[in-house]
């Protein structure tokens, strides 16, 4: 059916379609996974919202993964050749590991008080949710274009069959989190790790080239697997939460010095937005 009816419109469609297709299938199958990470990460961040400033925070979340994935597409080539765009996204998503870890107070001041990182405002919230989205972002399309460099066709279709398993996933996040408490804090790590991968190949750019986007790709859901088993390892085992303990307290030091240098430096940029947004719900109320 699909092939009478590509070759019925252009002769040359249906090849180009067998063609693309297992990239496609990569991209759809690792896209979809990996969008568990990014579902995680929006329902953690919004989980200390009352229910129905939740519920927006997290559409709103869901709205601006879909919208700066299709940004990033229609940017892709000046992303991949300004290379400071895609470190900034990555030193992004690693400080928002450290924050969370440190319990450091965030240096935004909002209605005249210092808001705690695990307590922002509503507005706060979707700030911090959107700039994820869009370092995530970042990483999902510049990844999927390395996957298939001469067929943006392809990348087109896996990024947005991968947009849709996002949909899908969102709606389990939340009650993953409710139902294991200990995933919040997965999500942050998730999110770090992703960072810190992204800052690493801008790093090692050899190696990653010659290793292979395919397996970087795979690199990186298993990175996830490793880390979402060992949280909830640590979370029901006491001998391994006795045993890792004295090393976490001894991370969380670097973290609480990382978590308030970047800190400082984000809330200078994110003010206008937080702003914004606070007039626009008070001009509704």
């Amino acid at each position: 059916m699909i092939a009478e009816f590509l070759a019925a419109a252009d002769p040359s469609l249906w090849d180009k379609f067998v063609h693309a297709l297992p990239v496609i299938m990569g991209l759809v199958l690792i896209e979809g996974l990996l969008s568990v990470d990014n579902a995680l990460a929006i329902a953690a961040m919004a989980s200390h919202l009352d229910e129905k400033q939740r519920s927006r925070a997290m559409n709103i979340g869901y709205i601006g993964a879909y919208g700066f994935r299709v940004l990033a597409l229609l940017f892709a080539s000046y992303i991949i050749d300004n290379h400071w765009i895609m470190f900034c996204g990555a030193l992004y998503l690693v400080w928002l590991m450290c924050a969370h870890f440190a319990g450091q107070k965030d240096v935004a001041e909002e209605d005249g008080e210092v808001v705690n990182v695990h307590h922002r405002t509503f507005a706060g919230t979707i700030t911090m949710i959107a700039l994820m989205d869009l370092s995530l972002s970042v990483d999902n399309v510049v990844a999927a274009i390395a996957l298939s460099p001469g067929d943006l066709t392809a990348v087109y279709i896996g990024v947005t069959i991968g947009i849709i398993a996002l949909r899908l996933v969102a709606g389990v996040a939340i009650k993953m989190i409710e139902k294991y408490p200990v995933l919040e804090h997965t999500a942050f790590v998730l999110v770090g790790y992703v960072g810190l991968l992204l800052l690493t190949e801008l790093q090692f750019p050899k190696f990653f080239h010659d290793l292979g986007p395919m397996k970087v790709k795979i690199l990186k859901f298993a990175g996830i697997i490793i880390i979402t088993s060992l949280t909830l390892m640590y979370s029901q085992k006491p001998l391994l939460k006795k045993i890792l303990d004295p090393i976490l307290k001894v991370l969380l030091l670097p973290m609480e010095l990382f978590a308030t240098v970047v800190g400082a430096i984000i809330v200078v940029i994110t003010w206008p937005f937080k702003k914004a947004i606070a007039a626009a719900k008070g001009s509704k109320a």
